[in-house]
């Protein structure tokens, strides 16, 4: 706290901790209570970070009391701490429903969301650092409401916004816990809200204006909230709504990137991983590199990859095995994915509304890819409204013995995606009755997701994997055949030639 006090922006940091403490009074967070024998406080301390907007400008200086919650007793302080995240794959699908639909979307901000939830525990902690309570210095506060830094705060404030959606006749979805839908009445059965939410981040999708603003009223009754607008920054990514549609993109994230590893002025490459490099563990030569940095790296290339670039999922899956102990060669590729983000920094990827809206799959693998376990890859992606919602790029967890099994792998987990992805459909009213569609390019596959045929080839696979003749058989996935150079997938299994690469990254939805 010294620190911030005594830097050039002492004044906004002030104010910054200043405006949180008394957030902390209007909310009744704690009360000044003399310490029980038998207990202990636990401590607290200042955080300070600056918040940037969705152009990289300073948005505001942010000062947040924070317990340390590492000090918590298990069974005294805390007894469950688990609370749904939202996934990627959830909002994307999302926002290509509310593209497809010509829906608002709008975004809120709840300020100091955790100081919301109530707490099942006696919890004791000390008066925070430059607000201690002159003649009563002995004394402890008291929790009466969730803190940031408890383990059990985010599980207090999701319940919490649980029981109010609750209240205000929200649905939480099958398909995802942090998604909440309101259904109109039969009679006016194409009206729909929907509030995804994101710790303190909430997305809200209405289809008109008169639904939007009194969910927007209603929240704002229940807790202090700060009304963004129109969706447009939202966990590290830039959202911009078009008359076609909606896009994605991390720019201002990869720019920090690129300046905190030393590339801003690194010559940008055309694809993430070379061709003509085979990577393995150990190649008897490159010398060992910081183990720390490569995993950093791997982690940062992984947010992106995640959330807004599958073009560089298969890159970075591949990489990411070798974090353990990664050598120079390793470090190299590493960086050429990050070289690739900066030719193509400015790439979105984009929902629109004039184009199909039916959802279909692509499955595919790329057999004994890893040179050191001979593990193939699996890689599958689900199209709507014209751009990827979800993908994969994942090594298979056992051998197999040829081609058509490694494909027949894949299609399992690409059945597991379908069915979650009909269910959270349907939770949006969405049409469900035909099967979902997904594209194989290899006949033996799919020959063997329609019957047990070659039972000699087949009798050693796993049980689970054939899930995916389950799927097929009760019509919820249908297996349709794809030709191999129109297989979507390809960019999620193996690195490419530049030309088909791009062709492949342009049919994804990626755009500049």
């Amino acid at each position: 706290m010294q620190e911030a006090w005594n830097s050039k922006y002492s004044t906004q940091w002030k104010a910054a901790a200043d405006s949180e403490f008394q957030s902390l009074k209007e909310t009744n967070t704690s009360e000044l209570v003399e310490l029980p024998t038998n207990r202990k406080a636990i401590g607290c301390k200042w955080v300070f970070r600056v918040k940037y907007g969705d152009h990289g400008q300073v948005e505001r200086f942010k000062g947040r009391l924070v317990a340390k919650g590492y000090s918590q007793k298990p069974g005294v302080d805390y007894d469950e701490t688990f609370s749904p995240v939202v996934r990627f794959n959830s909002i994307r699908t999302l926002l290509a429903v509310a593209v497809k639909k010509g829906m608002l979307i709008h975004q809120m901000d709840v300020v100091t969301a955790f100081l919301n939830g109530n707490l099942d525990e006696e919890i004791y902690m000390e008066q925070p650092e430059g607000y201690v309570e002159l003649g009563k210095e002995d004394m402890v506060c008291k929790l009466k409401k969730s803190l940031y830094g408890l383990k059990q705060s985010p599980r207090c404030w999701n319940q919490t916004f649980r029981e109010l959606m609750e209240s205000l006749n929200f649905q939480q979805s099958h398909a995802d816990p942090c998604i909440f839908i309101k259904r109109s009445e039969p009679s006016d059965a194409d009206k729909l809200t929907v509030i995804a939410i994101c710790v303190d981040d909430l997305i809200i999708i209405a289809t008109t204006e008169g639904e939007m603003n009194q969910i927007k009223s209603n929240l704002s009754k229940h807790f202090k909230m700060k009304d963004l607008g129109s969706l447009h920054f939202c966990l590290g990514v830039n959202i911009e709504q078009t008359e076609e549609g909606l896009t994605l993109s991390q720019k201002q994230y990869i720019e920090k990137l690129l300046e905190r590893y030393g590339l801003q002025d690194a010559n940008p490459v055309s694809t993430p991983m070379d061709l003509n490099v085979k990577l393995v563990a150990d190649d008897g030569h490159s010398k060992p590199v910081d183990r720390i940095r490569y995993q950093s790296m791997i982690g940062s290339l992984l947010y992106a990859a995640v959330a807004t670039r599958p073009d560089i999922s298969q890159a970075v899956g591949a990489l990411s095995k070798f974090s353990s102990a990664p050598t120079e060669v390793h470090l190299t590729a590493v960086k050429r994915v990050l070289r690739y983000l900066k030719g193509t920094i400015s790439l979105s990827l984009q929902y629109k509304h004039t184009v199909n809206s039916e959802i279909v799959g692509f499955s595919d693998a790329d057999w004994a890819s890893d040179i050191d376990s001979r593990h193939s890859t699996t890689g599958n992606v689900f199209m709507l409204s014209g751009g990827a919602i979800c993908w994969l790029s994942q090594k298979q967890s056992t051998v197999a013995v040829c081609t058509a099994e490694s494909e027949y792998i894949a299609l399992s987990s690409a059945a597991q995606e379908a069915v979650w992805l009909r269910r959270l459909l349907m939770d949006l009213r969405e049409d469900c009755t035909q099967p979902l569609t997904i594209m194989e390019d290899n006949q033996g596959a799919i020959a063997m997701t329609s019957n047990p045929v070659q039972h000699t080839r087949t009798k050693h696979i796993d049980i689970r994997y054939h899930f995916v003749r389950e799927q097929v058989l009760n019509g919820t996935v249908q297996i349709k055949y794809c030709s191999s150079k129109n297989m979507l997938v390809d960019i999620f299994t193996k690195p490419l030639i530049r030309g088909q690469f791009e062709y492949l990254r342009d049919n994804l939805g990626l755009t500049i």
